[in-house]
């Protein structure tokens, strides 16, 4: 009987030895009670102030939660031609929205902190992005890779930005206007925030190209246009003077975030102007060093060589 007790008290020691063991390696929910109910509130908070327009991607109409992922509904103007975009550079387009995440909550640190809060507690984000004809697609990002996104845009900011320019050089030279009358028609943010609103046929934006660390505008000016540019020309070496005209350009936010992605990429945006008739071509290069200076982007990454 005494040894039958020794037993009994040995397998008891062993089971509750067995159940620590488990209990302390049991995966625990990341996410407390009182995180889903502050994020709960978070959301609540954020859908009271949509829609509103979110860069260079769209309108971002809703936010939601479950099964431990953030959702963002998008909509974008536009037509089945930004979809097929979308289609082909899926991978490409999901950096774009890394970046686009981040920015709209960096707090001027490219969102790292709640890139890296995002891991931590094992949450994901999903974009579903919606056409005017009801056509979506979606895109799922976990905590984790936004986190080594933001790091990779830490240690080779042109690297890990060039696929993002890229897409959105794609997305703009889809349905340039290439008179006034199309303007109108321009009805994608991209080209709405990138090109700006075309007023006459003096300044027609023809492509949008990336050559080596340029980011090209060509355009297509008349003759009295080309006269314009000509003594804008003249003064591209007055450094003051090209920073008083990128502080003009910026006064645009999608246009600012932009100008920030460049900057971050060590890219120059050169402005090239051919005149119709005569063919001839003016360039007015500005350079990062002056693009960084007007952007919202945290210096410890513009330092970067």
């Amino acid at each position: 009987m005494d040894k039958l007790f020794k037993y009994i008290i040995a397998v008891l020691i062993v089971c509750t030895l067995i159940g620590i063991f488990i209990a302390l390696n049991m995966p625990r929910p990341k996410l407390t009670f009182s995180d889903k109910m502050k994020l709960s509130q978070i959301i609540a908070e954020c859908n009271t102030d949509l829609p509103r327009e979110i860069g260079t991607i769209g309108y971002l109409d809703s936010v939601s939660f479950a099964d431990e992922t953030v959702t963002y509904a998008v909509s974008v103007k536009g037509d089945d031609r930004i979809m097929q975009v979308y289609s082909d550079n899926y991978d490409e387009f999901k950096d774009m929205l890394k970046y686009s995440f981040i920015e709209m909550n960096g707090q001027r640190n490219l969102g790292n902190t709640f890139a890296h809060s995002l891991e931590t507690k094992g949450l994901n984000i999903c974009f579903k992005i919606s056409m005017e004809n009801k056509k979506s697609m979606s895109w799922n990002i976990t905590g984790k890779e936004l986190s080594t996104f933001v790091d990779s845009c830490k240690l080779s900011p042109t690297t890990a930005l060039k696929k993002v320019i890229d897409m959105q050089i794609k997305i703009a030279n889809l349905k340039l206007p290439v008179s006034a009358s199309d303007s109108p028609k321009a009805t994608t943010v991209a080209i709405n925030s990138i090109v700006g609103d075309v007023k006459d046929e003096s300044c027609l934006l023809q492509s949008i190209k990336y050559e080596g660390n340029n980011l090209l505008f060509e355009y297509k000016v008349n003759e009295e246009g080309a006269k314009d540019i000509k003594r804008l020309k003249d003064r591209e070496d007055d450094l003051g003077y090209m920073d008083a005209l990128v502080q003009e350009v910026v006064q645009d936010k999608d246009v600012l975030e932009f100008i920030g992605m460049l900057a971050i990429s060590h890219s120059n945006m050169v402005l090239v102007y051919r005149e119709s008739k005569s063919n001839e071509q003016i360039s007015i290069e500005m350079p990062y060093t002056i693009l960084r200076n007007h952007c919202k982007v945290p210096q410890e990454l513009l330092s970067i060589n």
